[in-house]
């Protein structure tokens, strides 16, 4: 006699078949989830570079720029702290940065905003400097590369106006305290068909705001007559 199994289990293949709809769902809400990640990590990575890029940009306007391979034996364009005199033109758009304390050699530097780009540019006495890498006088510092979606470069300058503006002048007219006043915004996607102007800048792009304030130390101190 043949001995009775208890508590036998097992899958019926009608059990399977019924349960397909719902694992085909479960490995579809997975992918999606993983690339909704995906993306959102790739977003964020590129606004943190963003915000780096511009932070870097600010500081080169700050200290100055010095590369290898320029033209002039490693001497730096000059910077807002090096500088010992300072003038805003062009809207608010450009600043030029002086040190005269040897007139037959003296350091100027030119610091624009462009089509959405900082550039500089600058002499060291009669010698210009040039980018290393276009022979260009003038040198790219924000952003880095050129990569442009829907005709427009990825990372860029959004400012039409006053991004350096003088906030303390002394009586010569020298800047003492300077202001910079920047808005940048990185795109990630290019326009989807059907979006408005207000959801393609909520949905594929992020804007960043910087704003910070320069002593200018070595313009020359006033005499008490």
């Amino acid at each position: 006699m043949f001995n009775k199994i208890h508590n036998e289990k097992g899958i019926l293949l009608p059990d399977i078949i019924a349960s397909l709809p719902l694992g085909v769902i479960v490995f579809a809400v997975m992918a999606m989830s993983v690339i909704n990640f995906t993306a959102a990590y790739q977003d964020l990575r590129e606004y943190t570079k963003l915000q780096d890029d511009l932070f870097q940009s600010i500081e080169t306007i700050r200290y100055g720029y010095v590369q290898r391979g320029i033209n002039t034996n490693n001497q730096s364009l000059s910077g807002l702290l090096s500088a010992n005199k300072a003038s805003i033109g062009g809207n608010g758009n450009s600043i030029t940065m002086k040190i005269d304390t040897n007139p037959q050699s003296s350091i100027e530097s030119y610091v624009f905003i462009d089509d959405g780009t900082i550039k500089m540019r600058g002499n060291y006495g009669t010698t210009m400097f040039s980018s290393p890498l276009t022979n260009s006088r003038d040198i790219a510092i924000f952003p880095e590369g050129n990569t442009r979606i829907d005709g427009q470069l990825k990372y860029r300058i959004t400012n039409t106006g006053s991004a350096f503006t003088p906030l303390k002048v002394d009586s010569k007219g020298n800047i003492r305290l300077l202001g910079i006043d920047l808005d940048a915004r990185v795109r990630f996607r290019e326009r989807r068909n059907g979006q408005s102007n207000a959801e393609d800048l909520q949905m594929n792009t992020r804007s960043i705001h910087y704003e910070t304030k320069v002593y200018i130390g070595n313009t020359p101190t006033e005499v008490a007559s």
